[in-house]
């Protein structure tokens, strides 16, 4: 039995799926290329990203950093979020 472990803290961004989307997810994936991706699907006309943090510090940072994308229509949801502690979620889009 595969056991499935949610990371402790996470970035997750929801992205409309189309030429448009597209060059916004390149311009995402070059921003996070130093974050571990955690997990990435795409499905029904959009696609999702979940990136993985040791440290709420360091999620929030990097969810501060991708904010500047929340005025583009094809950024769907930007998420920060815990599985681990009782922070609440901020939610910069969604």
């Amino acid at each position: 039995m595969i056991e499935m472990r949610l990371p402790d803290y996470e970035v997750i961004i929801h992205i409309q799926y189309n030429s448009f989307g597209k060059k916004l997810e390149d311009q995402i994936l070059l921003e996070t290329k130093p974050y571990e991706l955690d997990e990435s699907t795409e499905y029904q006309g959009r696609k999702d990203y979940h990136w993985s943090f040791k440290t709420w510090e360091e999620a929030v940072l990097a969810g501060s950093i991708l904010k500047k994308y929340c005025q583009n229509p094809n950024l769907l949801l930007l998420k920060v979020k815990t599985n681990k502690t009782n922070e609440k979620p901020i939610v910069y889009k969604g």
